[in-house]
């Protein structure tokens, strides 16, 4: 009962409220040269944004303004304040930047001088997400969080098409221009930096073959669960004195399943790990900028196809497929299967669906902000 009060309340404010809000100040002028950075699942800028708000910042001619926050742990009152906030900044912006689903951008029709940019934040075209799955949009929510988004950038030409599904968009809305996040990557700096931390804070991962383990959710974002916990402790348990795992549960299972074991996040994992394993999670082709070996460890792989389903047949994936705890041992203590799994289909893979991830995504996004004409 108070979760549909809490969600009523919620759906009113959004298709009442903010709409009003909206419409007030967009009897206002755009302003020229505006640029709104906006998340509403981190305190800070997520990462996903990194390198086009470093871009951003070299064009004097924008101003440019940034507006974070974390509707899971703020209070109602202080994410209803930023809501409004962002509103009634939006209705004069000429560019929004978002990388997730961002309902304020969505609660309004907005003025066609204003174009939304739609970052996400994840590669490839993997499971299904969005529109595509009923796990993703609660079925009550009226109307489509992305109506407002002129543009979605993607990492290939092959995964416009599933975009264009999940996101209830024009196929020419989805822009195979790269994906601007991964531009860190092919930062020497960054690197760095990212396996200076690591080992500052891990120091007793010196000397040892680092394991990232990164599986994705299941279920609803809400009450997310994750799968093979236990068989990878188990590996853990028995590599220990040569082997070094990491374990980042997905932030959604992180609410409810306690054994992520390193708080930096997975992104500046990447830099510092020797073989990456995963089930459904597009950090699969985050990992293949790197070169990692990859490991399939997916023991649900059946339930999950028929309660979520894919953009590609599963085995057609780069990586070495596991079944349990032993399988993951004998796979990890093999390292010249681990190097031969690098082989011409992993690179084939890659290229057809990164291809436009190489190091300049964020300089081909940002001619659409100060080349609007462009769109």
């Amino acid at each position: 009962m108070i979760f549909w009060l809490k969600q009523i309340i919620k759906m009113l404010f959004q298709q009442l409220i903010l709409p009003a809000v909206y419409n007030v100040h967009a009897m206002k002028p755009v302003i020229p040269g505006t640029v709104i950075l906006a998340d509403a699942h981190h305190s800070e800028i997520p990462f996903s944004m990194l390198a086009i708000r470093e871009e951003l910042l070299t064009h004097p001619e924008l101003q440019i303004t940034e507006m974070y926050w974390n509707n899971n742990s703020d209070s109602p009152l202080k994410v209803f304040q930023n809501m409004t906030s962002f509103m009634k900044k939006y209705a004069s912006a000429e560019t929004v930047l978002i990388c997730d689903n961002f309902l304020p951008a969505a609660s309004c029709k907005k003025r066609s001088e204003t174009q939304v940019i739609q970052l996400w934040h994840a590669c490839g075209a993997f499971k299904k997400f969005g529109y595509d799955t009923d796990a993703d949009i609660p079925s009550y929510y009226v109307g489509n969080v992305m109506a407002n988004c002129n543009i979605a950038t993607v990492s290939s030409e092959i995964c416009v098409k599933p975009f264009a599904s999940a996101m209830k968009l024009p196929e020419d809305c989805i822009l195979p221009v790269g994906v601007s996040r991964t531009d860190m990557y092919f930062n020497n700096s960054f690197n760095q930096h990212c396996r200076e931390q690591f080992f500052r804070q891990h120091p007793e991962a010196q000397d040892k073959k680092i394991v990232l383990w990164a599986p994705t959710f299941r279920g609803k974002p809400g009450s997310a669960q994750v799968c093979g916990l236990e068989d990878v402790l188990k590996a853990q348990e028995r590599l220990r004195d040569t082997h070094y795992f990491i374990i980042k549960l997905h932030p959604h299972s992180q609410l409810h399943t306690q054994g992520t074991n390193c708080s930096i996040p997975s992104e500046e994992l990447l830099p510092v790990a020797d073989v990456v394993i995963t089930d459904y999670s597009s950090i699969l082709f985050d990992a293949m900028i790197y070169k990692l070996p990859i490991i399939l460890f997916a023991p649900d792989l059946k339930e999950y196809v028929d309660n979520r389903g894919f953009y590609l047949d599963y085995f057609t994936l780069p990586g070495i497929l596991v079944r349990d705890s032993e399988h993951i041992v004998q796979t990890l203590s093999d390292e010249a299967a681990l190097d031969a799994s690098i082989d011409q289909h992993y690179f084939e893979f890659f290229e057809q669906y990164m291809a436009a991830c190489d190091g300049h995504s964020t300089q081909r996004i940002i001619d659409y902000i100060t080349k609007p004409q462009n769109n």
